[in-house]
């Protein structure tokens, strides 16, 4: 084949590639889904995420039919109009073999309030002392110009952002969209610098001022002792030059579910890691068993930041898994070729840059401890086209295997695009579907669309790869 050409013909494919992933919020097409799970039997079903699709509410993937639902929005009551693809809920109700209704949708931001700046890459925001970081699955309303933060006004300009809380507490956005009217300044977040004295603490570098407020189901203030809780603050009164926020309310933020729920799916951000298999999504506890099923990951790949959803029987404040689901869409191997003071790239990957920054996971190294020619694994999400922000960064010893696993961008024939890496599926024999099964050549491609998540592996042979395995990714 003529690999140029290839390449060049495809420049346009993947400029149709990029700004479709950039469209979003209102104008997002609907997504279809069906129940997973047993397939059968009947109970309570509750689940806490992101919407993903309408056609009922799809939340992680799971439809929800709503024909029957009360839906709070914002604190309001409200409808299913007012909510978008992109937001966080949470979604109660009860499912009948592959069947979901629910009877009530709660829909919660992670903050509301004033943009104080706007980075210059357009990859983060501060939002009243709330660092937000925005990536290529963060949807953009299109109230906001362009649908790109780059056009909000700091200083002016209120926006309400939907998305996960991490373990340090920087918020990564889901969803964003400019308040008009009707602002309510309010912050989900953990507690620092408890100072029951001067009866404040902080949530990123907003301080809390609760003097006047009403405390609801919190424990009683005492010295420090709310530090490291997840709680919501909402107020009346925002003064920027002091980041502070003088509130009405604080309330510890909960699951919104009951003590017993027979089938519970939480997605977000590893908080806390109790030990081997025992963990905190935010603030609900995870616990596996011998039968949990892992997806995209294994145990030991459990740590702090790390984005999953786990989905099983929740019990008396414990979640245990049935299923836990790695998130992060993009795995690297290889060797390193060069590296910076921030960022590396690896050996037959060319253009794709891997940055790393605070929040990155090192194993048995940190960035300075690396050098050209070490073997790594790379967890992380793309940022970029061909850019890649590392949650994890693991040293491994010598080794030849490579591995690519991200959205595909383009496809055309036997040959596809993953983060600017062009693949040659011709020279591959072993293709498996998103189940693990085996399938042929045919199948696999008749599967592959823009945005498939593709994983291929291969060995280094001198600068390029021989590719060896394909595999579809869920």
């Amino acid at each position: 084949m003529n690999t140029s050409r290839w390449i060049f013909s495809l420049v346009s494919m993947i400029g149709l590639a990029g700004l479709l992933a950039a469209c979003g919020s209102a104008g997002a097409p609907s997504v279809s889904a069906s129940g997973s799970g047993s397939g059968s039997g009947s109970g309570s079903a509750s689940a806490s995420g992101t919407i993903t699709g309408f056609g009922s509410v799809i939340v992680n993937g799971k439809r929800f039919d709503t024909s029957s639902s009360s839906f709070t929005v914002d604190g309001q009551s409200g409808s299913q109009s007012d909510l978008k693809v992109g937001m966080t809920v949470t979604v109660n109700g009860l499912f009948n073999g592959t069947q979901r209704s629910a009877s009530t949708v709660l829909q919660k931001d992670a903050v509301e309030g004033l943009v104080k700046s706007v980075a210059a890459d357009g990859l983060s925001l501060i939002v009243m002392g709330q660092t937000v970081f925005v990536d290529n699955r963060t949807l953009i309303d299109d109230n906001i110009p362009g649908r790109s933060i780059l056009n909000l006004v700091a200083g002016t300009d209120h926006v309400e952002v939907n998305g996960h809380i991490r373990p340090n507490g920087i918020i990564q956005a889901t969803f964003i969209e400019k308040k008009l009217i009707n602002v309510t300044p309010e912050v989900r977040g953990f507690v620092t610098n408890h100072n029951d004295g001067a009866k404040t603490f902080q949530i990123g570098a907003l301080t809390v001022n609760y003097a006047t407020a009403l405390i609801s189901d919190m424990p009683a203030p005492n010295a420090s002792n709310w530090n490291g809780l997840l709680v919501e603050a909402k107020g009346t009164v925002f003064t920027a030059a002091a980041t502070t926020l003088t509130v009405t309310n604080v309330e510890p933020e909960n699951q919104g579910i009951g003590d017993q729920v027979d089938e519970f799916e939480v997605e977000g951000y590893v908080t806390q890691v109790r030990g081997t298999g025992d963990f905190f999504i935010a603030n609900s506890r995870v616990q596996t068993t011998g039968n949990t099923e892992f997806r995209g990951g294994s145990v030991d790949e459990i740590v702090m930041g790390a984005k999953l959803s786990a989905e099983g029987r929740w019990e008396n404040g414990v979640l245990l898994a049935k299923h836990v689901k790695f998130h992060e869409s993009v795995k690297l191997e290889g060797d390193i070729e060069t590296i910076g003071s921030n960022s590396f790239r690896l050996t037959a990957l060319p253009g794709v840059t891997v940055t790393v920054n605070g929040q990155t996971e090192f194993k048995d190294a940190n960035l300075g401890g690396l050098s050209s020619g070490d073997h790594v694994r790379v967890r992380g999400r793309v940022s970029r086209l061909n850019s890649v922000i590392a949650t994890r960064v693991d040293l491994r010893s010598a080794d030849n295997d490579v591995d690519l696993q991200g959205p595909v961008q383009a496809s055309s024939g036997s040959d596809l695009v993953i983060l600017g890496v062009a693949v040659d599926t011709d020279p591959i024999t072993q293709f498996e579907s998103v189940s693990g099964s085996s399938m042929s050549r045919a199948g696999f491609l008749a599967e592959v669309r823009v945005n498939s998540l593709v994983r291929v592996k291969g060995k280094l042979n001198g600068p390029t790869v021989r590719w060896e395995e394909a595999e579809l990714e869920d």
